[in-house]
């Protein structure tokens, strides 16, 4: 299995001008890939793939492109395997291999698009707090690797005003560790993040409603700068620190809840949300992007193979919170509103996150016994 551990670096002014140099080259081996790609196809009887194109530009970069050379090989080998996924992605969405929606590729901007770039394992080098580019040397990283195995590879990217080193590492699954319970049913939510039919909940701390006046404030400041000036792009970059903060708050939360879930259960059912499609819905779009429900489910995945345990995605349509959990009466006239409800057919008082859990739970072994 890999796994990425995403580490802050410490590049020094020089070191950050080779950054900036390699993430420039790989954005125009691509933005160059993809028009030739696109010029290809658009001309009868010359339809020929991304290892083509770059069999081309390597023919031709020593006369035209001579500056790529200035930085490692990889930089421009990582643009067209970029390009290759991109293509691939998309087709894959137009066959119906994908649930998803997927765009077609778009030519990357230089102010607008996520600054980064690949490095391939044979040529990277890892020591204590160091982590050593090709062609530039070591640099300083926050943190060591936490992974033990072997190094697949890394992607340096830049958010907000940091640069971070993405280093995939293979790793071996250990043995199922011991579980403390049998089964439990997750049911995500807005009031409650997770609510588990062992009652045990999950408090959703909604980070970014709560920060939704500061950053008011910083769009308003932005908006009364000259854009391009040096006091705009000051404000812009307080602006993308503060999308940073929460981020990694969020990502801590999930984080913790997650691995605690995974690692208590054997078998976890969770249902299968169309996050996307929730998102459609204007009153409630931002407090589920706050929740990250798709996130929630992606990491009980992963973790879940990390440590033996299980996870059944539920139907999306099945009636989780509209069932009774005593007696399976289902109630049709439940409404979004109703938190607390009492079965008309057996008189039972049910708290709704609750009953869902368990609905979700029996559910899922039931699909397990299947």
């Amino acid at each position: 299995m890999i796994l990425a551990h995403k580490i802050r670096l410490n590049p020094t002014p020089e070191q950050e001008t080779y950054f900036n140099q390699a993430s420039g080259i790989k954005r125009f081996v691509y933005n160059w890939g993809l028009a030739v790609w696109k010029n290809s196809h658009s001309e009868a009887g010359s339809v020929f793939g991304v290892m083509t194109i770059k069999k081309q530009f390597n023919e031709i970069k020593q006369e035209e492109f001579p500056w790529v050379y200035d930085v490692a090989k990889d930089v421009a080998e990582g643009a067209f395997q970029d390009l290759g996924t991109a293509l691939k992605n998309y087709f894959d969405h137009k066959k119906g291999k994908r649930k998803s929606w997927i765009g077609f590729p778009k030519f990357k901007s230089r102010k607008r698009s996520k600054q980064s770039f690949r490095l391939n394992n044979d040529k990277i080098q890892l020591e204590d707090y160091q982590i050593r580019i090709p062609k530039l040397g070591w640099v300083n990283m926050t943190e060591s690797l936490r992974f033990a195995g072997k190094v697949m590879g890394v992607v340096v990217s830049k958010t907000a005003s940091w640069w971070f080193a993405a280093i995939h590492v293979e790793v071996t699954i250990s043995d199922p560790v011991s579980f403390k319970q049998e089964s439990v049913g997750v049911d995500l939510g807005l009031k409650t993040l997770a609510k588990l039919s062992d009652n045990e909940q999950f408090e959703n701390q909604k980070l970014f409603r709560k920060e939704l006046r500061k950053l008011k404030k910083l769009n308003r400041e932005l908006s009364r700068k000259i854009k391009g000036s040096s006091r705009w792009y000051r404000v812009k970059k307080q602006l993308a620190r503060f999308h940073y903060k929460v981020a990694c708050k969020r990502k801590d939360l999930i984080h913790k809840m997650t691995t605690t879930i995974a690692s208590k259960y054997r078998i976890i059912g969770v249902e299968d949300l169309n996050a996307e499609g929730m998102k459609r819905n204007r009153r409630l779009s931002l407090s589920i992007s706050d929740a990250s429900f798709g996130e929630i489910i992606r990491q009980l995945v992963y973790k879940s193979l990390l440590f033996g345990s299980q996870v059944i995605k539920v139907g999306r349509f099945f009636p989780s919170s509209k069932l009774c959990s005593d007696c399976g009466f289902r109630n049709p006239d439940l409404k979004l509103s109703d938190r607390i409800w009492t079965c008309p057919n057996c008189n039972e008082t049910h708290d709704r996150d609750l009953n869902a859990a368990i609905n979700i739970e029996r559910e899922a072994m039931r699909l397990v016994s299947s």
